[in-house]
C-alpha cells in the first residue's frame, strides 16, 4: 500500500508543484501549466533612461528597445481562448519602482528583416506617474495578449536611475534575488467563468522545493507554496474584491529582503 502511494505521488509531476497547508480550504485552486513556447532571439534593452543617470524632473520619457517580438497584435495561442485576453495585443510592460505596470504596444520605429519575420522595434512612452526626486527602479519585459511573460534570458531588463539627485538606498539591489509580480493586474475585471491567470517573473534566482520558492496569500486567508516557474491558473475566486499576495522566500521560508519580493494586488471578479 505504501508504495502504490508513493508511485500515485510520483506520478502527479507537473501539475503537483504547490503545497496547500490545508486541503483546498475554500474550494480555491492554483494549477501549474504548460508555459506558451517562446522564441530564443527576444531581447529587451533599456535605452533611456540609461543605467545611473541623473534626470531634472518629470516627465520622464522611457525608451525601450525590443528585438524579435511583435506587438499590438494578439498570441496566436489555444491559451489566448481560456483566459483574459487583451483586445490590444502583445505589449511591452514597463514597471516603475512598485507601482502598476503600465503597457506599450505600438513601436516608435518598426523595423523586419528581409523575410518580414524578425522584428526590431524602438517603443517610448512617458512614465504617467509624478516621481519623487531620489532613486528608481525601472523593469521592462513583452508578454503576450492574455499577459504570460516571456521568460527567457534576454527578455527581461532593469536598472536605476535618479530624479533630481543620487541618493544609495540599502533596499535597491538588482543582482539580488527577486520578484516581478506581473497577473493578475488591479485594472483588469475577470470573469468568474474562466481562471485566472497567475504570472511573474523571476531575477538572480530560480524555485525548488528546498530552494527558493513563492507564497501566493489570497484574501489573507489561503496560502500556497510554489517551487516551479511557470504561469498558473487560479480557479475557484468568486465574483467580488479579492487580494492576490506574492511573497519571494528564501531557503529558511523567510521573505527574502527587496522593495518587490512582498506585494499585494486587489482584483475584481464579475
Amino acid at each position: 500500500m505504501k508504495v502504490l502511494l508513493v508511485l500515485l505521488l510520483c506520478s502527479v509531476g507537473f501539475a503537483a508543484e504547490f503545497t496547500p497547508q490545508k486541503i483546498n480550504p475554500s474550494g480555491v485552486r492554483i494549477v501549474p501549466v504548460r508555459p506558451t513556447p517562446e522564441p530564443d532571439n527576444v531581447q529587451t534593452t533599456i535605452v533611456f533612461p540609461k543605467e545611473e543617470q541623473v534626470l531634472a524632473g518629470n516627465p520622464v520619457n522611457v525608451q525601450v528597445r525590443l528585438r524579435g517580438f511583435p506587438i499590438g497584435t494578439l498570441s496566436d495561442f489555444d491559451r489566448a481562448k481560456e483566459i483574459y485576453n487583451d483586445p490590444n495585443g502583445q505589449s511591452l510592460l514597463i514597471f516603475i519602482d512598485d507601482y502598476h505596470p503600465f503597457e506599450i504596444y505600438k513601436s516608435f520605429v518598426d523595423s523586419l528583416d528581409q523575410n518580414n519575420l524578425f522584428f526590431d522595434l524602438t517603443l517610448n512612452k512617458d512614465i504617467p506617474y509624478e516621481l519623487k526626486e531620489g532613486i528608481h527602479v525601472i523593469r521592462a519585459f513583452p508578454d503576450r495578449s492574455y499577459g504570460e511573460s516571456l521568460k527567457r534570458p534576454g527578455c527581461y531588463d532593469a536598472s536605476v536611475f535618479y530624479i533630481g539627485k543620487k541618493e544609495n538606498a540599502k533596499e535597491v539591489n538588482l543582482k539580488a534575488p527577486y520578484l516581478t509580480y506581473n497577473e493578475p493586474l488591479e485594472t483588469l475585471r475577470y470573469n468568474e467563468k474562466q481562471p485566472i491567470l497567475l504570472d511573474f517573473y523571476l531575477s538572480n534566482t530560480q524555485l525548488s522545493r528546498d530552494g527558493y520558492k513563492v507564497r501566493v496569500i489570497i484574501n489573507d486567508t489561503i496560502t500556497r507554496i510554489l517551487t516551479l516557474w511557470a504561469p498558473y491558473y487560479i480557479y475557484g475566486i468568486p465574483k467580488g474584491q479579492h487580494t492576490i499576495q506574492l511573497q519571494l522566500l528564501n531557503p529558511k521560508n523567510e521573505v527574502e529582503p527587496g522593495m518587490f519580493n512582498d506585494v499585494k494586488r486587489t482584483i475584481t471578479v464579475d
